[in-house]
């Protein structure tokens, strides 16, 4: 690979800091959602026994009706974690992807993001902590993209990327 073939992936000339580091906060955004899925595979067992006991201590001398309780507890636990692991893999890969077109100038790529952000909102109660971190990582990163020098960056790069 060519020096030339590197320049693809930085950012365009005179990208402030605010944008660079808004850059690093939201590939750190995405690391951490990837963390979250390795938790949630690591932890089902003990999440899947706690619904169990739960649905049991909860239903306790109730008439199931012969429904399978356990069954059922076990089946909620699991999809559970299953939509989780997809929406959070969804939410990174998208997340690296358009990072990088913010990177790039794409002020469109940043709105996304900054929506991105205000949907973690509903993950802020995530299992094991990461919901919190994540966060506040990525609330980070959408406020650097607005800071002012971004904003002017943003204005002076959009007549060069018009297209894309």
């Amino acid at each position: 690979m060519s020096s030339t073939d590197s320049s693809v992936h930085a950012a365009p000339v005179g990208a402030p800091s605010s944008v660079v580091w808004s850059y690093r906060l939201h590939l750190s955004g995405a690391a951490l959602g990837l963390l979250g899925i390795v938790l949630t595979l690591l932890l089902l067992p003990s999440t899947i026994d706690l619904a169990v006991q739960q649905a049991d201590r909860v239903l306790q001398g109730q008439d199931t009706q012969g429904l399978d309780v356990e069954a059922i507890a076990r089946g909620t636990a699991i999809g559970t974690a299953v939509l989780g692991i997809v929406f959070a893999l969804v939410f990174s890969v998208l997340t690296i992807l358009f990072a990088r077109k913010m990177l790039q100038g794409r002020n469109w790529a940043r709105i996304v993001l900054a929506v991105f952000a205000g949907l973690q909102l509903f993950g802020l109660f995530a299992p094991y902590g990461v919901g919190v971190l994540h966060l506040l990582v990525v609330v980070a990163a959408a406020v650097l993209s607005f800071l002012p020098a971004s904003n002017a960056w943003f204005r002076a790069v959009r007549p060069r990327s018009a297209i894309a």
